[in-house]
């Protein structure tokens, strides 16, 4: 049988910095499936949510905006794979991605998701101690720009940035405790038994890896993804879960990671829908 897969590339203004990496874990994963004989297409997310009709059986969506994953949404109803799915992209804004993880039950750091365009109120912060540090993040998507994520060291400077944040159109924010340690970035692939950490300088002990692996494929599992990275802080022999993305540039370990999504969007065609 003869399968059809549309690549989606990732708006630009959801990639800054990045939109030649981004595209291009997106373009090595499509050759992959070009090799195992799947019919391959590519087009920017504004074509795609636009397009009147879409002939794919399985769809690789590295887009982010409201558009273009209402359109993902209505071509998985009509019966298209997707890795990643609209419903799991939208897990990964920020205002909904604190509860996924907590439904996995991962080491995260306490968090609250706050308005930035009102008082501070904080009784509604959840345990957060402001006078240890925290990290003020925009409360929908990724960091967009540098100022997008900032460290308090106190309520005052919380509030400062909150009122920057509202001065820039970003309504919500969320709070995360600050947590000592060694951030680490880490990619992975449901399915396939592919994970890796990219640590900045010295390699990270087995035991960490095999611990971090199981808690970063159970935060996947709860938010949906199949394709996914993320940011841990590492302490000991303890880590904490500090950002979770879809579908990441996997620059470090691009080809890799091409391969093992590759053999999942292969394994999802071939399951019985």
């Amino acid at each position: 049988m003869s399968y059809r897969a549309l690549g989606i590339y990732r708006e630009p203004e959801f990639s800054p910095g990045k939109i030649e990496a981004d595209a291009a874990i997106l373009d090595a994963t499509l050759s992959e499936l070009k090799r195992e004989g799947v019919e391959i297409q590519a087009m920017d997310a504004v074509s795609f949510a636009m397009a009147a009709a879409i002939r794919a059986d399985i769809v690789l969506p590295m887009c982010q905006g409201p558009r273009a994953l209402k359109r993902l949404a209505e071509v998985e109803q009509a019966g298209a794979v997707a890795i990643n799915s609209a419903l799991s992209i939208r897990n990964c804004y920020r205002d909904l991605l604190a509860a996924g993880l907590e439904r996995a039950g991962v080491p995260t750091p306490v968090g609250a998701l706050v308005q930035a365009d009102e008082p501070l109120d904080v009784r509604k912060l959840a345990g957060l101690d402001l006078s240890a540090g925290v990290f003020v993040k925009r409360g929908d998507l990724h960091a967009l720009a540098a100022e997008d994520v900032q460290r308090a060291a106190d309520r005052a400077e919380v509030e400062s940035i909150l009122a920057d944040f509202a001065r820039r159109g970003i309504r919500f924010a969320y709070l995360q405790q600050e947590v000592v340690g060694r951030v680490v970035k880490f990619y992975g692939v449901s399915g396939v038994s592919y994970f890796t950490i990219q640590p900045e300088d010295e390699e990270v002990a087995e035991a960490a890896v095999r611990a971090l692996s199981e808690a970063a494929l159970a935060a996947a599992a709860a938010l949906g993804l199949e394709a996914w990275g993320g940011d841990a802080v590492l302490s000991g022999d303890r880590f904490a879960i500090i950002d979770f993305n879809d579908w990441p540039s996997y620059s470090r370990v691009r080809r890799p990671a091409a391969r093992a999504i590759a053999r999942r969007a292969m394994s999802l065609l071939g399951r019985p829908r």
